[in-house]
């Protein structure tokens, strides 16, 4: 039980720094998609990439929707800013207010679009999907079927995230972070252990991870609820649209609803164009969640970290703190992401060999190792801008401005849709050019938000300070990629690397090698973000230990 409470303890524990924060939600970011590759390479292993494997990745797709445009629109824009400002000039009763009418309003409507769907889903399925429906004599069971049924479940999801979302947003307003990062965790390992154990009990598998979806969802939910009740929120159940500032967040998420609901849309024509290709959508989820790993761990963690920081700055008008933090979070993300792209290029094939060829995956099909390679490549060019578009946004939405990424978004949808409609299939690329669009349209939603941000604030860079960390970064990273070949080299006449095992040591040296050489060529030109991993490397146990004394002593 003492176990027990110091664990609630800490993740439930008051104010983060900046830096704290990042390392934190960075370090389970980086555990959530680690079990989030463990939970492909068991479906992959199971599956392969074929006509099941993507029917689940399908269904998540209308689910997901709902939830985007519902809950995260108004979390990452609306919710947020407005509950910290409210905090902030009114106190906590103002907070409550805020926080019980966002819930029940956008619960009740999560219901609501669930229900909709339940009954559109049938309609919907074969124009999203179009192309699923050219190969089911190869499945053995009815695909159009099986799908609606597989998404008509996962329907029930939303409803959860929708009170998850709402937590979250609350632990962020607080400065919270450890078991906001902890719900995807435990999301994750519900899936995995559904893929383990609960697809053999149903006659079509996909049901059992629809189901262990849901449960995933539920936990996501009650793993944040005790860090809640701890930051003094009381549910009550009112809807107050002015007192409750339900208005201005309406107000305000309009634009980023649009906003994500046009990435929904390009996440849609990038279903309906892999849809003609057999395994193309698992394809492109596995891809897409190798590339994830460092923009998830690096770029969103840093920028959920700061968000609350650049909407107190905002409020409290301290531009100088606010582009203090803004260039703070840049470099550091490109600090991560600069080598990870030069890195996961150059072991593209051992990393997809080594995380998903084996199992269904290789007996099935070579195919599907070599165009994951592929797409894998064209996704991670754009590693660097999937990075900093979530901070340049935040930092939008931090000033209070929705519109201008609206309509930027505009562009990129209908930029990446053509590329999207017509690469693959005028191209040799195949599925691999539905990465290389999504990819070309990264770099052009990067370089618009990062010109109007800076006619909104003003110079971004006034000390220079990104563009010369940049070119450092970039210098250093190229010779990590040089050193990784030749590691490559050197080991593959060391190890057999057509087995798991070596090809396994291979991997993992190389990468332990170029690690070392790219931090110390990072500290030997004196890149300052090399004192940021310095510093949490030596500070963070002796806060743990801290926090342990503190917690014993107060018992």
């Amino acid at each position: 039980m003492d176990r027990v409470r110091k664990f609630f303890y800490y993740i439930s524990k008051k104010k983060l720094t900046i830096g704290s924060a990042a390392f934190i939600i960075g370090a389970t970011y980086l555990v959530n998609n680690f079990l989030g590759l463990i939970r492909e390479i068991i479906i992959a292993n199971k599956f392969g990439a074929e006509r099941t494997a993507d029917i689940f990745f399908a269904s998540f797709k209308i689910p997901d929707f709902i939830f985007q445009l519902l809950i995260l629109g108004a979390l990452s824009s609306a919710f947020i800013p407005v509950l910290v400002e409210s905090l902030t000039e009114k106190g906590e009763d103002e907070g409550q207010k805020v926080a019980n009418s966002v819930l029940n309003l956008f619960l009740i409507a999560a219901v609501f679009f669930a229900i909709i769907m339940y009954f559109l889903v049938p309609y919907i399925v074969p124009i999203v999907f179009k192309g699923f429906f050219k190969y089911t004599q190869e499945t053995g069971f009815d695909v159009y079927k099986v799908t609606v049924n597989t998404t008509r479940l996962m329907l029930l999801s939303p409803i959860f995230f929708c009170l998850s979302g709402i937590f979250s947003g609350i632990l962020n307003s607080y400065k919270r972070f450890v078991a906001y990062s902890l719900a995807p965790v435990v999301y994750n390992i519900s899936i995995i252990f559904s893929a383990l154990f609960l697809t053999s009990y149903f006659k079509v598998p996909v049901y059992g991870l629809a189901v262990g979806v849901i449960l995933g969802a539920v936990l996501h939910m009650l793993v944040q609820l005790p860090a809640v009740l701890r930051t003094g929120y009381r549910y009550r159940p009112i809807i107050y649209f002015y007192k409750g500032k339900v208005d201005k967040i309406i107000r305000l998420m309009i634009p980023r609803t649009i906003t994500i609901g046009i990435g929904q849309i390009n996440i849609l024509v990038d279903s309906f164009v892999a849809s003609f290709f057999i395994g193309g959508i698992s394809v492109i989820t596995y891809a897409n969640d190798i590339q994830t790993v460092p923009s998830v761990v690096f770029g969103i963690a840093i920028a959920t970290a700061i968000f609350p920081y650049l909407a107190e700055s905002y409020a409290k008008k301290d531009m100088a703190e606010f582009l203090k933090s803004f260039s703070w979070s840049f470099r550091r993300i490109m600090f991560f992401l600069i080598p990870a792209t030069f890195g996961i290029i150059a072991l593209r094939a051992q990393i997809v060999r080594l995380i998903f060829g084996f199992g269904q995956f290789n007996v099935q099909q070579w195919e599907s190792t070599k165009w994951t390679t592929m797409t894998l490549l064209f996704f991670i060019i754009s590693l660097v801008a999937q990075g900093v578009i979530p901070l340049i946004i935040r930092a939008f939405y931090a000033i209070k401005d929705t519109k201008t990424p609206l309509y930027i978004g505009i562009f990129v949808m209908i930029l990446n849709a053509v590329l999207t409609l017509t690469l693959p299939f005028h191209t040799s690329l195949g599925i691999a050019a539905v990465a290389l669009a999504f990819s070309v349209a990264s770099f052009a939603n990067m370089g618009l938000l990062l010109f109007y941000l800076h006619k909104k604030i003003g110079i971004l860079d006034k000390d220079h300070k990104i563009f010369a960390s940049t070119l450092r970064l970039v210098f250093a990273s190229g010779l990590m990629a040089l050193v990784i070949k030749g590691s490559l080299y050197f080991f593959d006449t060391v190890f057999i690397t057509e087995r798991v095992f070596g090809l396994f040591f291979q991997t993992v040296s190389s990468i332990g090698i170029a690690t070392i050489f790219y931090l110390s060529l990072a500290y030997l030109l004196k890149c300052e973000e090399i004192n940021f991993v310095i510093d949490k490397f030596h500070k963070k146990a002796a806060v743990i230990v801290g926090e342990n004394k503190k917690i014993s002593s107060n018992e």
